[in-house]
């Protein structure tokens, strides 16, 4: 791999300066994401936490959203080599990662070490790195992927997309004249 997680920065290579590796991630935002057919995300949780998770082959690597990790308090390290990543806005540097995170699949937790990356909606996008430690395969027409366990044993998850929830509330406000209330002109509904 072309990152490293220490435990702690090493002080005695600060002075020296660090070279960046350069990455790539195709997809940072769910409107954009829930276009494609092939696309597999759905909520899991990481350190037992809802996540928007995107299993996305294109990506070399496995990313953490930058909101995420601070709403969280997820624990983070500095990387030794800062990464530069290429998406569809733009490069974006990286710094930081997530060397003990957890994903949980059907109960099976998987450990993740994602890099820290501000990304718009989307809370975890696992790359290739995670994928082939845990030989998973993606099957598009399925809509689902099969996961092999860190005790060897393969699972399947089921990845459709799914929609947001979403809910519409309405607040009256208090200086509203009960005479204006439509409910008044029915009077036998209501």
């Amino acid at each position: 791999m072309s990152y490293d997680c220490p435990e702690k920065f090493n002080k005695q290579n600060s002075n020296q300066k660090a070279t960046s590796y350069a990455a790539t991630v195709n997809n940072v935002a769910v409107e954009i994401v829930q276009e494609g057919p092939e696309i597999m995300m759905r909520t899991f949780n990481i350190n037992s936490i809802p996540a928007t998770v995107l299993f996305d082959s294109r990506a070399l690597h496995t990313f953490i959203s930058q909101a995420f990790v601070r709403v969280h308090s997820i624990p983070l390290v500095i990387m030794k080599t800062p990464m530069l990543v290429n998406s569809p806005g733009g490069t974006i540097p990286v710094f930081y990662c997530c060397p003990l995170a957890s994903l949980s699949l059907r109960g099976v937790d998987f450990p993740v070490s994602p890099m820290v990356m501000r990304t718009s909606d989307i809370n975890v996008i696992l790359g290739l790195d995670w994928m082939k430690k845990y030989t998973t395969e993606i099957k598009c027409k399925e809509k689902m992927v099969v996961v092999t366990t860190p005790k060897g044993e393969q699972i399947s998850v089921d990845v459709a997309v799914q929609a947001p929830p979403t809910a519409i509330v309405n607040q009256r406000d208090d200086d509203v004249d009960p005479q204006d209330l439509v409910v008044n002109e029915f009077p036998d509904v209501f």
